[in-house]
C-alpha cells in the first residue's frame, strides 16, 4: 500500500496508567491517482509485540514480534508475507560490518572504511524535522497541536497530538514500540536506499517530546495521499490471533536492496 503500509507508532511515556495492552482505531481516507477510498488502521501493543493494521486500496499488516526478533508483513491481498529479522536489518549489517573493520590491520581498515563511505553516502537519508505550530484544535475533546513533519523542503506529513495522560504508554509498551520502528527504519533504508520519492509515512511523529496523534495526514507532492482520525482506544486484551498468519499464505524470502525494492515496491513498500 503506497501510503499506508507502514505505519509507525512510537511515544515517549510518563506516568503511564498500569495496562498491558494499549489499542487505537483509526478511520479515513486514502487516495491515489485521482481516487479515494474508505481507510481504516488500528495499532495495538503490549509488552514485546505489535500489531499495525491498514484498510485502504489494500489490506496489509504489520506485526512485530520482538522474542522472536522478526518484523512481519503481511499482504493480505496477495496472500503472502515477509520477515525482517535482525540479521537482514541494515541496523544487523552495519554491526556485522563494525565486527569485521575491527579485526582488520589499521591500513586496510581504513581503506574499507572510505570505500564504505563513498558506497553508502550517496544514499544517506535526507534528514526529517519537525515543525511545531501554534495551530490547536480540540479532536474527541482532547487538546490538541498541529506538527508538520519535512523532509528536505518538502512537507511529508502532518499530525495533531494529544498529551492527555489517556494516551500514555507503559514502559514495556513503548520499549516494544522503539525496538520496531529501528525494524523499520533499517527495512526502509533497505528498500529504497535512504533517498524519498514523494511518498509519506502515517504516524510519524516527534518522539522527543510527548504527544500522540489522534489525526495524521501523509502528503506527496503536495497531495494528501492519507488522512486518518482516531476513532476510539481501549485497553483491552490482545487476541492470539492478531499475531498469526492464516493458513495457506506463502512466505516470500528477502533479497538484497535492489531486488527487494523491484519485488516489494507496488505493494509493500516502506515509506520515509
Amino acid at each position: 500500500m503506497r501510503s499506508s503500509t507502514a505505519i509507525i507508532l512510537a511515544l515517549l511515556s510518563v506516568a503511564a496508567p498500569a495496562s498491558a495492552q494499549f489499542n487505537t482505531y483509526y478511520s479515513g481516507t486514502e487516495r491515489r491517482d485521482g481516487k479515494s477510498v474508505p481507510a481504516t488502521a488500528q495499532f495495538s501493543v503490549e509488552k514485546g509485540r505489535a500489531a499495525m493494521i491498514m484498510t485502504g486500496f489494500r489490506s496489509s499488516r504489520m506485526l512485530f514480534l520482538e522474542k522472536q526478533g522478526v518484523l512481519r508483513v503481511v499482504d493480505d491481498a496477495t496472500k503472502t508475507y515477509f520477515d525482517l529479522d535482525r540479521q537482514v536489518s541494515q541496523g544487523g549489517m552495519m554491526d556485522q560490518m563494525e565486527e569485521q573493520l575491527a579485526k582488520m590491520p589499521p591500513e586496510q581498515r581504513k581503506m574499507a572504511e572510505q570505500m564504505m563511505q563513498g558506497t553508502m553516502g550517496a544514499s544517506k537519508p535526507t534528514p526529517t524535522t519537525y515543525v511545531w505550530t501554534k495551530e490547536k484544535q480540540t479532536i474527541k475533546g482532547y487538546d490538541c497541536t498541529k506538527v508538520e513533519t519535512m523532509v528536505g523542503d518538502e512537507k511529508r506529513s502532518e499530525y495533531w497530538g494529544t498529551t492527555s495522560a489517556d494516551f500514555k504508554m507503559t514502559p514495556d509498551e513503548r520499549n516494544t514500540m522503539l525496538a520496531m520502528q529501528g525494524y523499520l527504519r533499517s527495512f526502509t533504508i533497505m528498500v529504497k536506499g535512504g533517498e524519498g520519492d514523494g511518498s509519506s509515512r502515517a504516524f510519524q511523529w516527534d518522539t522527543s517530546v510527548d504527544g500522540y496523534p489522534l489525526i495524521t495526514r501523509c502528503f506527496s507532492h503536495g497531495d494528501t495521499t492519507l488522512d486518518l482520525r482516531m476513532q476510539s482506544f481501549d485497553r483491552k486484551p490482545l487476541d492470539k490471533s492478531l499475531f498469526e498468519v492464516p493458513s495457506g499464505f506463502k512466505k516470500q524470502e528477502l533479497m538484497g536492496a535492489e531486488g527487494m525494492g523491484d519485488k516489494k515496491g507496488k505493494g509493500k513498500r516502506m515509506h520515509d
